[in-house]
């Protein structure tokens, strides 16, 4: 029994920490990002009807799909929850012209290049590599 112990343990111990590091506790997934402002996807594309691309102006011609502008938030928020106490550092961004610092939630290794436009173009949808991104509360 030891012996077979010995010989099976390291092989245990390998797929144990396979598992851990590819577990949501350590990759995130599954785990929303605090960001600047909390922006409800599932709000803007799915009640208001928002298309992606009008927030994600490049991911059409850029390899980035870039983060929305604070012009982009302000040409509606200028005359709708003008008060919010939520949508504070987007009108403080936008008076001081400093663009709002997002988190980034999904990163590839420096040694991949993935290009937003060229799936987009093929008619490949965000949701097959986010997940159903219209309909998170907070973007994971």
């Amino acid at each position: 029994i030891v012996l077979i112990t010995l010989a099976i343990l390291p092989l245990a111990i390998m797929v144990s920490m396979s598992q851990f590091t590819r577990s949501s506790y350590v990759t995130k997934v599954g785990v929303p990002y605090e960001q600047p402002v909390p922006f409800s996807h599932e709000h803007h594309v799915t009640e208001l009807g928002i298309d992606c691309r009008y927030c994600h102006t490049s991911v059409e011609v850029s390899s980035n799909a870039g983060y929305p502008s604070t012009h982009t938030c302000m040409s509606c928020h200028s005359q709708i929850w003008t008060n919010s106490p939520l949508l504070e550092p987007v009108r403080e961004s936008y008076i001081k012209n400093v663009p709002l610092k997002w988190t980034k939630l999904n990163k590839v290794p420096e040694f991949v290049y993935f290009n937003h436009s060229i799936h987009l173009n093929r008619g490949i949808s965000c949701n097959n590599c986010h997940g159903p991104i219209q309909a998170m509360q907070m973007a994971y």
